[in-house]
């Protein structure tokens, strides 16, 4: 992997569309490309296409994420716009039914619920607690939704 890597930034290209580029790399090696990637997008004369199932790596140096299922896309937007535009919530399951219908997916358990809302939703109610997200439980809960496509925020 780090061989093909080199090569394909040999070149100099200005469009990089990279397929699972941190696969099977150690920790190290992984956060070390990341860095190069990073140093060849600063300057704004490379941009790098990549797809991913390793959502950290897009935490540390995506701009953009688009969140594709079943070949639709789900979701697409700026990584900071997509974190902020969604929260968890959870809380006991008799609180489950006063916000039930504004989640965009839900899982109980035997101590309650824990679920995904886009932030212009949330309402007070103290039965209820939210948090930030992740990029890993909004896939998560996006990947749970039984309408993803009749619900779809873009």
């Amino acid at each position: 992997m780090k061989f093909s890597i080199a090569l394909v930034l040999s070149h100099h290209a200005e469009l990089l569309i990279l397929d699972e580029p941190t696969s099977g790399l150690d920790p190290v090696a992984r956060d070390n490309l990341l860095e190069v990637f990073q140093t060849l997008v600063e300057d704004g004369e490379v941009s790098i296409l990549y797809s991913t199932h390793i959502t950290s790596d897009l935490e540390k140096c995506a701009d953009y994420i688009t969140f594709i299922q079943d070949g639709k896309i789900i979701e697409s937007s700026s990584k900071d716009d997509l974190l902020d535009n969604y929260r968890l919530v959870h809380g006991s399951k008799n609180s489950l039914k006063d916000i039930k219908s504004k989640m965009i997916a839900y899982k109980e358990n035997a101590f309650g619920f824990n679920g995904l809302i886009k932030t212009k939703d949330v309402i007070k109610n103290e039965k209820v607690q939210y948090g930030p997200p992740s990029i890993d439980d909004i896939i998560i809960f996006f990947a749970e939704r039984k309408d993803n496509y009749e619900k779809s925020t873009i």
